[in-house]
């Protein structure tokens, strides 16, 4: 089978339910976009298949030099599964409390957008970094490694073994790409169990809405600025398609898996919040200018109701 070259962390057959009503049912699906950096230039109208892809990125060298191509092929048959249940998670009324295996399907997939995204890439070698500069400060044995054989982390303490160290310590692209690669392929079902832990609920809206982003996994909590997705509070969102977005959140005094409208018909603080967790830029199926102009006329009612 022909693997892949071009890898999307946005994947197409999630991205042409954005696609404008013009080009939706063609073969050239194609979105708005609007980046946050000014040196990107003003809104644009590329083909679905031009965004939100690298060369490779799930495809690390191996120590044998050979491209490793299994989790591109995890990620395909899970792409797969879900593309077949879209158009009704993205345009119906799914019962996510009866229909389990759907509502785990969309947990991974929730997990697995999150954890692969380049961000993600980028944080894994700055973590590496910082582990490295801790472990060069410490007192040394007498072959060199770091004499540390305990390490204590949020109050618990971890036993480290530090044979290999040179080995870790000068890692080049490929163990980065590889220990990436490694991160998806374990934390995967992890954060889509804390996710099925919480309460989910969808907000849909009769017309068009919502937006999407090239980071569409976001995340906020009320009372805290460091938080993470096992936190208590934390509030995940997820924009299913234009008319649908998935709120996971810890209220479980309320209903589970229901139905909501969109209050007031406005989806301008719902898109600021997917536009603020986005890392560059923004997916749109309506024009950029009319999504930013609700987002400011929210912003505004909201600074005179509430300041």
């Amino acid at each position: 089978m022909n693997q892949p070259i071009n890898q999307h962390w946005v994947l197409q057959f999630y991205l042409k339910h954005f696609a404008t009503p013009e080009t939706i049912t063609t073969k050239s699906p194609k979105v708005w976009i609007f980046s946050k950096d000014k040196k990107d230039g003003d809104p644009s109208l590329p083909n679905i298949r031009n965004i939100c892809a690298k060369r490779y990125l799930y495809s690390p060298i191996g120590s044998d030099g050979q491209r490793q191509w299994a989790l591109e092929s995890k990620l395909h048959n899970l792409e797969s599964a879900l593309s077949t249940v879209w158009p009704s998670l993205a345009n119906g009324y799914v019962d996510l409390m009866q229909q389990k295996s759907i509502r785990k399907l969309v947990a991974l997939f929730v997990s697995v957008m999150h954890l692969r995204h380049p961000d993600s890439f980028t944080e894994s070698i700055q973590i590496h970094n910082r582990m490295v500069q801790m472990y060069e400060k410490a007192p040394k044995r007498m072959d060199g490694r770091p004499d540390i054989d305990v390490i204590e982390i949020n109050g618990e303490m971890h036993e480290i073994d530090t044979i290999g160290w040179d080995e870790y310590r000068n890692w080049n692209k490929n163990d980065h790409h590889r220990f990436f690669a490694r991160i998806i392929h374990s934390h995967t079902v992890f954060l889509a169990e804390l996710l099925l832990k919480k309460r989910w609920s969808v907000i849909y809206s009769e017309k068009t809405a919502f937006v999407t982003s090239d980071h569409p996994v976001g995340k906020q909590h009320q009372k805290k600025e460091k938080f993470g997705f096992a936190t208590e509070g934390t509030i995940i969102s997820f924009p299913l398609s234009p008319t649908r977005l998935l709120v996971i959140d810890d209220m479980h005094c309320e209903p589970e898996c229901q139905y909501y409208p969109l209050h007031n018909n406005d989806p301008g603080p719902f898109n600021l919040l997917i536009w603020r967790n986005g890392s560059r830029f923004m997916i749109s199926q309506r024009n950029i200018d009319e999504v930013l102009l609700e987002m400011v006329e929210w912003a505004d009612r909201y600074e005179t109701e509430y300041v």
